[in-house]
């Protein structure tokens, strides 16, 4: 009972955590950060960008507040801050550090979606596009788990909640 009781614990944390977490990024005046990645990818292959629409292959696509890489750093902190461990200093550092490579992963995965638009069209872009994301997100689950496992010297996940 104590075991089910501690996933329980963990859940109601990290649901608190991404939900906070996505209504700020829902909330916030992100379209700098919008604009810039835009622009950023559309100069990387050439193409227009007009604030944080790039048109390639037929089509317009939108960089939205989703489409930043917050919402990744969002899900990793949901999981990092639910656990009891590592130390806080370790979790605020696999956050701070995994954030950043989040964003750079997120970069190169627009990047690739726009580069099939441009190649191969819309329908192949949105196939890539989201076998992208959710390749993503199982990357970043995996590299979390393994390495806070490693950090928090633990054999067990059990041992992290």
């Amino acid at each position: 009972m104590n075991c089910i009781r501690k996933e329980l614990v963990f859940l109601v944390k990290f649901f608190a955590i991404y939900f906070v977490l996505q209504a700020v990024i829902m909330l916030a005046p992100l379209g700098w950060l919008q604009n810039f990645i835009a622009s950023f990818e559309a100069g990387l292959l050439g193409l227009e960008s007009v604030t944080n629409a790039i048109q390639a292959g037929g089509g317009i696509f939108i960089i939205a507040a989703n489409c930043t890489g917050l919402v990744s750093a969002s899900i990793l902190a949901a999981v990092v801050f639910s656990l009891k461990k590592p130390e806080f200093k370790k979790k605020l550092l696999v956050f701070v550090a995994g954030s950043f490579a989040l964003m750079l992963l997120n970069l190169a995965r627009l990047y690739l979606v726009l580069l099939v638009a441009t190649s191969f069209g819309l329908m192949w872009a949105e196939t890539v596009h989201t076998v992208s994301w959710f390749t993503t997100a199982a990357l970043v689950l995996a590299a979390w788990y393994f390495g806070t496992k490693r950090i928090a010297k633990v054999t067990n996940f059990k041992e992290l909640l």
